[in-house]
């Protein structure tokens, strides 16, 4: 046992100072009596005038002093520690990655049951131990440092809440071995389902993880399908994994926009997948979600969403007086609706395009929305001309746009060298500068070509139509947001418009992030929770609005190897070893309160 507070034993001093008021004589009281019995007492008399007694035992004089003694006692915090340790500093590491929603019991998720164990074992730690708090998924959180206030460090770890990362706990071990090399002893404790690799870190491991039965929705897909009409319909994908012993039988309903579409029944194999489609699904709205609609031991992934921005049929202009070679490889790109014209004023007036192609042309204006690419321009639009080169080979370099084709080379009679933009990344070489480059500025793709097709035996080769069908791909990505799929805890880069309004980020859950558009290209981090996230700037006084999903990672979370945890398990599987003690403090005021009741009872039976 050890003692926090040695202050208290001043407070001894009340003892002698009871016992002189024990031995003080009590004010006399006047009673008539008959005059000879005044000759009977006089030797009583004599003595009644002097201050002082001889002390006496007294029931309740003992009970005051040993109430005392308690008082004290309590006010000193004792502490009865267990395995001969005591540890000053503390750090408590709670797993909150997305497993740990999963149903411990009847009554508590994984994450529950941790957070009342390590209420319990904050109260079991002595008064003065300094609590550090530690989360950990993908990375470590410093949630509380060095906290002494137990119902402080209660209330922290009672708002701590499951996310939808995978779990890591690699970072924490490396956090806490380095707080631990600053302290000479400590106790560090891991809530976790997952295995532990504590390496030379001495810590307490509690294994969390329980059998369960879970059915996940590992994904949500699409494809556009046409009718002999040309009526275009959706074909829906969605594919379900189960870990349960047995069959399960469950309804899968399909939304668009948060509407129901269609709901389909399905079997699903016991530890195996099954696929559900969808047919002939009338939808063109922005996002599908697919719904197990049955209970389970882990809810988070029973949706899973797919977002709409980037498939689908992609609207190209094409500006040119003629180009039969490149029409022709644009028009046999399935996914693509072509249309040209010859005018560049027909450019932004009434319709917008996801691509604009100038051959040969340079508009002075540029349409509000849209990627671009320039066949041979001239010198304008940020486009700069170093000079011009004839009669040479030009080589593919390679790049992400030049897949299939990298090194190949083909002759030119004519052609321009550029100035490349520091955005940008050359894809064509002419061997002394750079003939083609491509990347993205403002908000929007752009690629440059820097000579005319029909001077040149490029479109004569069969790399042509892959280089076509290479730089398509590329250019029809949405503008603000690269992918339209990320898993849990990516970061994320924007491609914001720097003549545009601030970006904002919704989170699933309704949380807004505003992003300066002058620093729109930061890498965008909170995407902890799995769902649909919309980003959206105006530019021009045109809102731009796309949208993006995060999944949730099925692969790592939802089935769980039950054998591997356990044998990750390296310290502490008897979960009813954790303690740090037990604070006498609780026991000593009941004692205090027993003692003083006793007085009351001894003190009316006395009077």
């Amino acid at each position: 046992m050890t003692i926090s507070n040695w202050w208290p034993l001043a407070l001894l001093i009340l003892i002698p100072i009871i016992i002189l008021l024990y031995m003080l004589k009590q004010k006399a009281q006047e009673y008539p009596f008959s005059s000879s019995m005044l000759w009977r007492e006089i030797y009583n008399s004599i003595e009644a005038t002097k201050p002082w007694e001889k002390l006496k035992k007294n029931l309740l004089m003992f009970l005051q002093i040993f109430t005392v003694l308690l008082l004290i006692f309590a006010l000193m915090a004792p502490y009865l520690k267990q395995g001969g340790r005591r540890f000053d500093n503390v750090v408590i590491v709670v797993d909150t990655s997305a497993s740990m929603g999963i149903q411990y019991n009847n009554d508590r998720t994984r994450l529950e049951e941790a957070v009342q164990r390590a209420c319990d074992y904050v109260d079991s730690l002595n008064e003065t131990a300094q609590v550090t708090i530690l989360t950990s998924n993908q990375e470590t959180g410093i949630i509380k440092t060095n906290v002494t206030d137990k119902a402080e460090l209660r209330k922290a770890l009672k708002a701590l809440l499951v996310t939808d990362l995978s779990g890591d706990t690699g970072p924490a071990v490396s956090v806490v071995q380095s707080m631990a090399n600053q302290w000479e002893q400590y106790e560090a404790v891991f809530f976790t389902d997952t295995p532990v690799e504590l390496g030379n870190l001495e810590a307490q491991v509690i294994n969390l993880y329980t059998d369960y039965e879970n059915l996940s929705m590992d994904y949500v897909s699409y494809g556009t399908e046409y009718d002999e009409n040309g009526t275009p319909s959706l074909t829906v994908i969605a594919k379900i994994t189960s870990d349960a012993a047995e069959d399960v039988i469950t309804d899968v309903n399909l939304y668009g926009d948060n509407n129901l579409l269609m709901v389909q029944s399905v079997q699903v194999p016991a530890g195996g997948s099954q696929i559900v489609y969808f047919n002939q699904v009338n939808f063109g709205g922005d996002v599908l979600m697919a719904e197990i609609n049955s209970e389970d031991d882990l809810v988070a992934d029973n949706k899973a969403y797919a977002a709409m921005n980037a498939e689908g049929q992609k609207r190209v202009l094409l500006v040119t007086n003629d180009n039969m070679f490149l029409e022709k490889a644009i028009i046999n790109i399935p996914w693509v609706d072509l249309y040209k014209t010859n005018q560049l004023s027909a450019v932004g007036k009434d319709e917008t395009f996801d691509l604009y192609i100038f051959d040969g042309m340079m508009p002075e204006t540029l349409p509000a929305q849209g990627n671009i690419i320039y066949m041979n321009p001239s010198t304008g639009n940020d486009i700069k001309a170093s000079g011009a080169i004839s009669n040479v080979n030009l080589e593919f370099v390679e790049t992400e746009i030049t897949k299939y084709v990298t090194d190949f080379s083909f002759g030119v009679s004519v052609a321009k060298e550029y100035e490349r933009p520091i955005w940008a990344d050359s894809f064509i070489s002419s061997g002394t500068g750079c003939a083609g480059y491509f990347g993205e500025n403002d908000g929007r793709r752009i690629a440059v070509i820097g000579f005319d097709i029909h001077y040149s035996d490029l479109a004569l080769q069969a790399e042509f139509p892959i280089l076509i069908s290479n730089l398509m791909e590329y250019m029809m990505v949405s503008g603000m947001v690269s992918e339209d799929d990320y898993a849990a805890g990516d970061k994320i880069v924007f491609n914001g418009n720097l003549n545009g309004s601030d970006i904002t980020v919704t989170a699933p859950d309704g949380d807004v992030t505003t992003l300066a558009a002058a620093v729109a290209t930061s890498a965008y981090a909170d995407t902890n929770q799995a769902g649909v996230y919309s980003v959206a700037q105006t530019v021009d006084e045109v809102e731009r609005k796309e949208y993006f999903v995060v999944r949730f990672p099925i692969e790592l979370e939802s089935h769980q190897d039950g054998e591997t945890v356990e044998a990750g398990e390296t310290v502490g599987e008897d979960e009813k070893n954790l303690t740090g003690g037990r604070d006498l403090r609780n026991i000593i005021i009941l004692l205090i309160l027993l003692a003083l009741a006793v007085e009351w009872f001894v003190y009316v039976r006395q009077h």
